[in-house]
């Protein structure tokens, strides 16, 4: 009996030994959680589902994987324009606040179906630690009115020691709130909230997700910039601006719609980013405070017409004290990178570009890196600077063409060897890869020739588009600005071996094409042999604010230079009423024949085409019936081009 029950104590003892390891971080180990796998949106409203996530695990990261995509849906009378509309992922935890744990707003995506286009958002979600353990209910809300959106939700978890443990996320106000409405003022919602918090809650934040939609005769809230008051305790705090200024710089670019305008705090395509308020010093533990939102006074001129609002998730998030003193993370590499995120950085031959963040208590001054890409000799970077607690910044290495190669694929590397002289307290988030893409390879000697548009940047009469050539050391090699409307401009160069960078820029942040911009007409950029005249580089135009394109000219022989075009059409908007646009980027000027049928194959309309190689064609479909059809365009050398036309007149 008495060797039966040792026995039984030893095995008792040897499973709590494994089940304890079980619980403990094992740093840099990853668990994937799929909440969503290409579930279809075909109807407004919520999403519901549940999931069972691991508990008693700590994790040093928590990232949501929010993967967008689009299926084809019959039509008639499922409408599926696939524009820009609000999603909100919620958490539901027994016990717990519902808390909404991203918002993403859509993009114009309705050519994504011809251009097996997807999008990955990764967003941090380590603030909801508590609310995503064990048995956990999840809502995907959908505010849109048309469909043929695919969504996959992934969540991805790193084990490790975080900065800060997360302890809980509580609402301050949640909802969708009128703004303007004298009936219905919104500070009947946005009333003061009390909270408390004790032992072991050492920092304490109010996060603000909010979003302005609709429009009134002022176009707010969607068009308008306004303004909120946190107020602590009654007394202000801190005042925000709700507004996005670079929609034009969407790295969901380019977008069928009207992705260009900024807005009240979001873009087509885009995140909304939380907004962080630390309270940490206006509070203490076992005392109640208060919390207020105050938004910027505004009435709509006309009451019938107040049609604004603004969509609030306001929470307090709690945490831990730190959990350590010198920490610094690196988060990101922005370029070299595949990630689509960074997309207007990539693929570059030039400066690297990582993201840092200072997740130590001792600010930061100094940091070692060595970086470059993985087999070869790392390179050696000293940061220095001023990073306080929580901060983050880009590091920039110097340009080095020496860690590419011509038409590379591969892995970049950066690592962390020292903070401020000394050694970095956790080594767990001192590394990072991404996987890198091949740079074009281009001729010395070529002509950048550019066609500016009809529109003109005021209160001069200079075309908004301009564009500026730099060698790998930033020094400018061919620079136009200043250009008037409807001109054709060439340089022609004659480069040395390097790296180069072209940035094309629109003050209008439109490009110098964009199907919304009929009056505005059509420009063009492109890069064409000397003598012969074959253009190997003819950028869309639907860039919004700017186009940033790397290239290498090689001094190595043997390397092919990325010189092919193909020839490719898009039709605009889809789905369309009235009018429709056929936007061409063809590899040469051409003599093209289209041809629009019905989803029976009978010839609607037929026209003959001289096109130059980036244009438009209007398209009269007021007399069509609402339905399918198909447009397709006949090139010189008989290609044939077909993409499928919505009409809902």
């Amino acid at each position: 009996m008495l060797r039966s029950a040792i026995k039984k104590i030893l095995l008792s003892l040897l499973l709590l030994e494994v089940f304890s390891s079980a619980l403990k971080a094992n740093p840099g180990d990853t668990t994937w959680i799929t909440i969503y796998n290409q579930r279809q949106i075909g109807a407004y409203g919520a999403y519901d589902t549940t999931a069972t996530l691991p508990t008693g695990i700590r994790y040093r990261k928590m990232r949501l994987h929010y993967i967008l995509g689009r299926y084809i849906c019959p039509g008639s009378p499922q409408y599926c324009g696939s524009w820009d509309y609000t999603t909100q992922i919620y958490a539901k935890h027994a016990g717990k606040d519902t808390v909404e744990i991203a918002r993403v707003i859509t993009p114009y995506a309705t050519d994504w179906m011809a251009t097996n286009r997807k999008h990955d958002y990764v967003i941090e979600v380590s603030d909801y630690a508590k609310s995503l353990e064990g048995p956990t209910g999840f809502r995907f809300f959908y505010s849109g009115y048309s469909w043929g959106f695919t969504i996959t939700l992934k969540l991805e978890l790193i084990e490790g020691v975080p900065p800060m443990d997360a302890l809980s996320a509580r609402n301050i106000y949640e909802g969708y709130y009128a703004y303007g409405k004298t009936a219905d003022p919104i500070e009947n919602h946005l009333t003061p909230k009390t909270f408390s918090y004790t032992n072991p809650v050492a920092r304490t934040f109010v996060k603000n997700s909010i979003s302005g939609h609709g429009s009134d005769d002022t176009y707010c809230s969607e068009f308008c910039s306004k303004y909120y008051d946190l107020k602590i305790n009654g007394s202000n705090v801190a005042q925000k601006q709700l507004w996005r200024n670079d929609c034009g710089l969407n790295n969901v670019s380019p977008q069928t719609g009207t992705w260009v305008y900024d807005r009240a705090n979001w873009c087509p395509g885009a995140v909304v980013w939380p907004i962080y308020h630390d309270i940490s010093s206006l509070t203490t533990p076992n005392t109640t405070y208060t919390t207020d939102i105050d938004m910027e006074l505004y009435t709509a001129p006309t009451q019938t017409n107040a049609q604004a609002g603004y969509q609030f998730s306001s929470q307090i998030i709690d945490y831990s004290a730190p959990n350590h003193t010198l920490d610094v993370s690196i988060e990101d590499i922005i370029s070299p990178s595949k990630n689509e995120n960074y997309v207007r950085s990539n693929p570059t031959c030039r400066n690297p570009v990582i993201k840092i963040k200072n997740v130590g208590t001792s600010t930061v001054t100094s940091v070692v890196f060595n970086y470059g890409i993985i087999g070869n000799t790392p390179l050696s970077y000293t940061w220095t600077g001023s990073l306080n607690f929580l901060e983050e910044t880009n590091v920039v290495f110097p340009p080095s063409l020496a860690i590419y190669t011509a038409n590379a694929t591969g892995n970049f590397s950066a690592a962390i060897v020292s903070v401020n002289g000394t050694t970095d307290q956790n080594s767990f988030n001192n590394t990072y890869q991404s996987q890198i893409s091949p740079v074009s390879v281009y001729p010395a000697g070529f002509v950048i020739k550019i066609f500016t548009n009809n529109s003109s940047a005021l209160p001069n009469t200079f075309n908004e588009t301009s564009y500026t050539l730099y060698d790998e050391n930033g020094n400018i090699v061919v620079q136009r600005d200043s250009l008037v409307n409807a001109t054709v401009f060439a340089d022609t160069v004659n480069l040395t071996p390097g790296c180069y960078k072209l940035v094309v820029n629109d003050v209008g942040c439109d490009g110098y094409k964009w199907w919304a911009n009929t009056v505005g007409g059509t420009g063009n950029v492109r890069f064409e042999n000397l003598g012969i005249g074959n253009i190997f580089y003819n950028p869309n135009g639907d860039i919004g604010c700017q186009l940033t394109k790397y290239f290498v000219v090689a001094n190595t022989t043997g390397i092919t230079e990325n010189t092919e075009r193909q020839n490719s059409i898009e039709v605009y908007p889809n789905p369309a009423g009235g009018l429709a646009y056929i936007k061409f980027d063809l590899a040469k000027n051409q003599v093209v024949n289209y041809v629009i049928t019905d989803i029976g194959g009978k010839l609607l309309q037929q026209k003959q085409l001289n096109k130059i190689d980036g244009a438009y064609e209007t398209i009269d479909i007021s007399k069509f019936q609402n339905g399918v059809y198909f447009v397709s365009v006949e090139l010189e050398n008989k290609t044939r081009i077909t993409k499928k036309l919505i009409i809902q007149n």
